[in-house]
């Protein structure tokens, strides 16, 4: 029965679909709109008609449910495919972003925790005549927001850009924060839910992107910064392994410091303490707080420090670990999904946290007299409580030393010259890990390494618009500004056809779907050589920009600087450079506790 209504509904999807495309006028729920309507797995669902930058007709289905709303017993669960909903779901505006702080808010909470929605566009519906396996290509983006806030709605990852080309995107909300990573480091709480759902999300393009004319077998996995890392996750994932056939990692990698959390970090338990749930066992410690209002956790979340932006973790206790095993080791033995990877970062990504520092003068004053204990905390040699960070009990003021004289040296530094600050962070955020997993990832698949570095006429820059705080310096393309060529965006403009901002979307977003066709990057819009295969021997990339060109050992000298740092990186193999890596030890190494 259930299969025969399902065919019943995918026949209605396409008689209207069929009578929409002729006639453009009337939509089959009698409504006289033109609104297209799709039939999926769990019943049918009317969208809404829409233009692209270049006045293409498009289609949008908004707010789709891919999985039960995580709440009451399903909290802190992995998600739960929804079933299906009677009648006609209406696509028209985006369900509940998941329960986050709003920085453009002064941080008021925002959100639900029933937020597990997506939303598909696509230039194209399926036709009677056309047979459901000829579909476009697929492209599934992974929103950023340091794990911890974000959505996949359209007011920052708008679909204008990509509906110029032949391919579908999908865009979707994942648990954040202690919702989506609340862990007890065991079986009772394993955590890792923000990635379980990206890949029920994953599972449910598959059985349904056919009828939004889509190809299931050409999907392309995509997203920046934490986005990012989540890609780069579910490409290491045996649970997301066959779910996807391409991936790009823009500016986040599982290597990096920021991903993966520490087993040390209690947080639950002072989550459980704050809400006043009693820690002697796990078990019922843990339903005690999955009963509390949802609000109360948030409240008390933010409170926490550490808290649950690092609490995704290698989970192999887990019955289904979206983890398995550490992502380095996963890595150099080739323990992963073998697709075309392409991957790449911004020229200074690390000038969007520019303002966390240009905010405390006194930290701005202590670096600009080369105070060596402030420079340990903002290079991230050590904690914000000044444990250090270093493996065998190393000296975090030696360290700090060694990156101001790299970075700094006589050149001086102050609040409007933080250049080198911005590079160190760069460096050891960004530049290293990434190195390190392209790298080791080269080995076993073929991988395509870029580098974002335009400075011309339009340059669209998250500098330019104020999320943070007004008058930051411009030190060049940062962090997210992948983003602002790749979506249309609330806080901007469209871009105008014919400028050079213009042919620089064009020129990106052509870029990204080229290798969502084909698995190998490349673009007509602008003049470009062949993108190279990034191997360790060569090690060769393409500069993005107005003349893009290939390069080779992209920022090597600082690469090879921070391997001689022996910190205790996820980057770092035990064994990599004959460094001691075995731990600190509590009792070795001076803390920074004064100037130095």
């Amino acid at each position: 029965m259930k299969s025969k209504t399902l065919n019943f509904l995918r026949m209605l999807s396409l008689l209207c679909t069929a009578a929409l495309l002729v006639t453009s006028a009337a939509g089959c729920s009698g409504q006289d709109d033109g609104r297209p309507l799709i039939a999926t797995r769990e019943g049918l669902i009317r969208g809404a008609i829409g233009r692209s930058v270049a006045d293409r007709l498009f289609y949008s289905f908004k707010g789709i449910r891919y999985a039960k709303p995580p709440v009451g017993s399903l909290r802190f669960q992995p998600p739960q495919r929804h079933l299906a909903w009677r009648g006609v779901a209406d696509g028209l505006s985006h369900g509940n972003v998941c329960p986050q702080f709003d920085k453009l808010a002064n941080n008021t909470l925002k959100g639900d925790e029933d937020c597990l929605f997506a939303n598909v566009y696509t230039p194209h519906l399926p036709e009677l005549s056309r047979p459901a396996t000829a579909g476009l290509p697929v492209m599934v983006f992974i929103h950023g927001g340091g794990f911890v806030t974000g959505s996949g709605d359209d007011d920052i990852h708008g679909p204008s850009y990509f509906m110029d080309e032949d391919v579908v995107l999908v865009t979707f909300n994942y648990r954040l924060n202690t919702f989506g990573f609340f862990t007890t480091h065991d079986a009772a709480a394993p955590g890792n839910y923000g990635l379980l759902d990206q890949v029920l999300l994953l599972q449910w393009v598959q059985d349904n992107i056919a009828a939004f004319g889509g190809d299931p077998h050409a999907v392309t996995i995509f997203g920046v910064s934490a986005g990012g890392a989540s890609v780069s996750l579910l490409v290491l994932s045996p649970l997301a392994k066959g779910l996807f056939h391409h991936a790009i990692t823009q500016s986040g990698t599982a290597l990096a410091s920021w991903v993966l959390g520490s087993p040390e970090n209690n947080a639950a338990e002072k989550l459980a303490g704050l809400l006043d749930c009693s820690t002697e066992d796990v078990a019922a410690m843990v339903e005690c707080i999955r009963e509390q209002p949802w609000e109360k956790i948030a409240e008390h979340t933010k409170t926490l420090q550490p808290g649950f932006q690092d609490q995704l973790r290698v989970d192999r206790e887990a019955e289904n670990p979206v983890i398995p095993e550490d992502p380095h080791l996963l890595l150099a033995r080739g323990e992963f999904s073998l697709v075309p990877w392409m991957s790449g970062l911004t020229q200074e990504e690390g000038a969007l946290f520019v303002p966390l520092i240009l905010g405390n003068r006194q930290v701005v004053a202590a670096l600009s007299t080369g105070n060596l204990s402030a420079w340990a905390r903002t290079a991230d040699v050590v904690t914000a409580d000044g444990v250090s960070k270093l493996d065998c009990g190393g000296d975090p003021i030696k360290e700090a030393k060694q990156v101001y004289n790299f970075y700094v040296g006589d050149r001086g530094i102050n609040s409007s010259g933080l250049l080198p600050l911005v590079q160190a962070w760069t460096d050891r955020q960004f530049v290293s890990p990434m190195a390190a997993e392209m790298t080791l990832a080269s080995h076993h698949a073929p991988v395509y390494k870029y580098l974002l570095d335009y400075d011309g006429p339009g340059r669209l820059s998250l500098a330019h618009v104020d999320l943070f705080l007004p008058g930051v310096p411009d030190y060049g393309t940062t962090h997210g500004d992948d983003i602002l060529y790749l979506f249309s965006n609330d806080k901007l403009p469209l871009v105008q056809r014919g400028t050079p901002t213009h042919t620089m979307v064009r020129f990106m977003v052509n870029v990204w779907t080229t290798f969502a066709r084909t698995g190998r990057p490349g673009s007509d819009v602008l003049p470009m050589p062949d993108w190279p295969v990034f191997t360790e021997l060569h090690q060769r990339h393409m500069r993005l920009n107005a003349a893009p060109s290939v390069g080779e050992r992209l920022f090597q000298e600082r690469i090879d600087f921070w391997k001689t740092v022996p910190i205790n990186e996820p980057w770092r193999h035990p064994e990599e450079d004959g460094l001691c890596l075995e731990g600190p030890n509590p009792e070795g190494g001076e803390q920074p506790d004064g100037d130095q």
